[in-house]
Formats: C-alpha cells, sequence, structure tokens
C-alpha cells in the first residue's frame, strides 16, 4: 500500500467514525441504585412456569423461574473501507451489577456497595443489535434500521445476510436471536449513528481491523458477549481470515 493509499484509509477511517467517545463520556454514571422491578416493564416481564416433569415414569412437580422477553436481531457488520469489524460500545447496566458483585464477593446484588465500583468495566463491546418491537417490520427490515441508528450506515436491505437464528438466554429467557452479515463501506454512511436518542441511548462505534480480531475475541479485558464471540468466529472462518 502506497503511502497516498494509507492515509486515504485513514482519513475513511477517521470519517467513518466521527461519533469516537472516550470511555470518561460514555461512562459519567453517578447514584447507581437497584430496585424491585415495575410490573409494567417496557422489556421484561418475570413469570414462574410450573409442570409436571414425567421422567422414568415417576411423575415430579416441578418449577422454573424465567423472563418473557423481546426477540432480537444481531447484525456482523464489516466495513470494506477499512477492512475491519464495526462494533458498538455502551454502558451495560446489568454488567456493572454483575460485575460489581463478583468483585465484592457479594451473597447478593441488595448488599453491593456501588461507590466501590469503576463502572467503566460496564462499558462493553457488541455487534450492532436491537430488540423485534415492531410488527409491521421483517427481522432483516429491523436490522436495516438498528444499523442506520446506531452505526450511521444506509444499505440496500437485500445486501443483508441472514447467518443462523438460534436461543439467547436459555437458562432464563428462551428469546429468539438473528444473527445477519452485511458489508458496507465509507460512502454508506449517512449520519454519525450513536443510537435512538428517544430511547436515550449513548453508543460510541469501535472498529477492530480483521487481523486483530483472533486476538481481541479472547480479550478478558473487554467485556463482550457470546453471540458476538461467535459471529467473530464464523465471520474469519467463511472468510478465510483465521490467523
Amino acid at each position: 500500500m502506497s503511502a497516498s493509499q494509507k492515509q486515504d484509509q485513514e482519513s475513511i477511517k477517521n470519517a467513518s467514525q466521527d461519533n469516537v467517545l472516550t470511555d470518561e463520556d460514555l461512562c459519567r454514571i453517578k447514584d447507581f441504585q437497584i430496585g424491585e422491578l415495575p410490573k409494567n416493564s417496557t422489556y421484561v416481564h418475570p413469570f414462574r412456569a410450573t409442570f409436571t416433569d414425567e421422567r422414568n415414569n415417576n411423575p415430579v412437580k416441578r418449577m422454573w423461574d424465567a423472563i418473557d422477553a423481546h426477540n432480537s436481531v444481531v447484525i456482523i457488520v464489516y466495513n470494506r473501507s477499512t477492512d475491519s469489524l464495526v462494533f458498538v460500545r455502551q454502558f451495560r447496566p446489568a454488567v456493572h451489577a454483575m460485575m460489581s458483585k463478583e468483585a465484592q464477593n457479594a451473597s447478593s446484588i441488595a448488599n453491593i456497595d456501588f461507590t466501590k465500583q469503576n463502572p467503566k468495566s460496564a462499558i462493553t463491546y457488541e455487534f450492532c443489535a436491537g430488540i423485534i418491537d415492531k410488527k409491521h417490520l421483517s427481522n432483516k427490515e429491523h436490522a436495516r434500521v438498528e444499523l442506520l441508528e446506531e452505526c450511521g450506515y444506509s444499505v440496500d436491505i437485500n445486501s443483508i445476510e441472514s447467518v443462523a437464528k438460534y436461543r439467547s438466554g436459555v437458562g432464563i429467557a428462551g428469546a429468539l436471536q438473528e444473527l445477519f452479515y452485511v458489508e458496507v463501506t465509507h460512502e454508506m454512511k449517512t449520519n454519525t449513528g450513536g443510537g435512538n436518542l428517544s430511547e436515550l441511548e449513548f453508543i460510541a462505534i469501535h472498529e477492530v481491523h480483521v487481523d486483530e480480531l483472533y486476538q481481541f475475541l479472547f480479550d478478558e479485558t473487554k467485556a463482550k458477549e457470546a453471540s458476538l464471540m461467535f459471529g467473530v468466529m464464523w465471520f474469519l472462518h467463511q472468510k478465510g481470515r483465521l490467523p
């Protein structure tokens, strides 16, 4: 690659990350508290299932606590202009609560002193994603909307490829998640992304070069979820880019 090509690529990379935010920007969290979940929660509804398990012809009464949660879409975004995967970063309250519990060896979240835990550790690395909450849109259309809102890319819906469908949180939720793949370029960037302001989303875009993905995948200092690890491995295998 020539010096001019490198300069062009760097300018593309910078231009595609106009909403670059520091950890300080993402995580100005104060007065973090926990409480009881209200019954009118928009996103999750706890319930208890009771059933008879007739294993070995010996019926046993059982129960299981779970939550009714939305199905969702996740998108692997490959930026051809920078040979990178595009991720989003944001503060996740649930991750903060669990990390704090682990760090303080607390018996329950009610016993956590949140003033002792730096919330920056709960800034996660994720694929662009969103819940399925619009009945008039298909899963692929939901993916297209999320890609525009979170990452700022406007793409042809036919360029979005379905990779897999699977169940998430099978022990407590069992919601359906569909994983998609799409390729973008700098020219497809129509806004800075950052999420839906009406939903108080505050998201930073973060690109990882393909050559650094495998190392990134196993860097335990960067909080990430299983669907991201599966998606990155799918990409590296499918595109012949495994190290």
